[in-house]
């Protein structure tokens, strides 16, 4: 049982997914699993037969353990975070890092007075046709990018089967921190103000607190990006649990990212064969952190990405509910 000493915080769906990719991970050593809920850390650990607690202080005063994972829900990220950090451990959070840019700030300060690594799973950005998106702005195919139409929506049984914390979430904390990075990472600029609507009906009628969709406008330093995300996609929606596509419009070109079709559309002055989709953005990004750990590496997408990712969408969430364009 070699390898680096690790734990997994937070054990539901994609929890989980950190617990498989570790123990498949032969410079591991998954040493602990915890969960509020003890039935659920109970039947995590016994699955895949790893040591399980509902004591966050016992994986914190656990020396052997190096590097820890957090998938609690969105709104639950910062305690184990700033605990684990105290405790000298590496940590791998979920996005987004925190729902408020104060906890981002609290999680940072935390890292930089122990100086251990800080990864947020903004795992989107390992997705191929995202990844050669990214690759063709770079060499200036497309010229400077103008601006961008994301969209990232989920079936409606997310919030009213999958999640039993809707409520405390919704399309702002649950997806738009996806399409945010993303965008932000291709254009390599910050945001400078935004303005954002939604409507809360459908949710609402099923006892759910939460927006039914979202659309926000968002000016970054040279250019723009509408971003768009709806928690109530029809469960009869091709089969796939959510809908996804991003355009990305430059001054001599275009880029479509569509997940339907799991491809992507490159249109400049000649012409490029689609790229098919490869599912690697569930493994490959915890398999980067380890390396990261394992050989002093820079990380990214880092603490910072994760804060102003955070403070886009806390700003979108202030323009919703007061109705006007905030100022970042």
């Amino acid at each position: 049982m070699g390898g680096i000493g690790a734990a997994v915080i937070g054990v539901g769906g994609y929890g989980e997914i950190h617990v498989r990719t570790y123990l498949k991970d032969s410079r591991v050593n998954l040493l602990k699993v915890w969960s509020r809920s003890k039935e659920r850390a109970k039947k995590i650990g016994e699955k895949y037969q790893v040591p399980y607690t509902t004591d966050l202080e016992e994986i914190a005063k656990d020396k052997r353990i190096k590097l820890v994972s957090i998938a609690t829900p969105d709104f639950a990220h910062t305690e184990p975070a700033i605990k684990m950090l105290k405790a000298g451990k590496h940590i791998l959070v979920e996005k987004p890092m925190a729902t408020s840019v104060r906890e981002c700030q609290q999680i940072l300060e935390a890292q930089k007075r122990v100086g251990r690594k800080l990864m947020v799973n903004f795992h989107n950005r390992w997705y191929p046709p995202v990844a050669k998106a990214k690759e063709i702005i770079r060499k200036g195919e497309i010229g400077k990018p103008v601006s961008a139409f994301a969209r990232l929506s989920d079936l409606i049984t997310v919030p009213t089967q999958m999640l039993s914390w809707a409520d405390k979430s919704g399309p702002q904390w649950f997806l738009f921190p996806h399409t945010i990075d993303l965008v932000r990472w291709l254009f390599e600029q910050e945001a400078k103000r935004v303005f954002a609507q939604g409507k809360k009906e459908v949710l609402r009628k099923r006892g759910i607190e939460a927006y039914d969709t979202i659309q926000a406008q968002v000016e970054f330093s040279e250019s723009i990006a509408t971003f768009e995300s709806s928690w109530i996609l029809p469960s009869s929606w091709r089969n796939n649990l959510i809908e996804f596509k991003i355009e990305i419009y430059g001054e001599k070109g275009r880029i479509g990212v569509n997940g339907d079709n799991e491809g992507i559309e490159i249109s400049t002055d000649k012409y490029k064969t689609p790229l098919l989709y490869d599912f690697v953005t569930e493994e490959e990004p915890i398999k980067y952190f380890i390396d990261c750990v394992l050989n002093n590496k820079e990380i990214s997408p880092d603490g910072n990405d994760g804060l102003e990712v955070t403070r886009i969408i806390e700003a979108i969430d202030k323009s919703l509910k007061e109705r006007r364009v905030i100022e970042l």
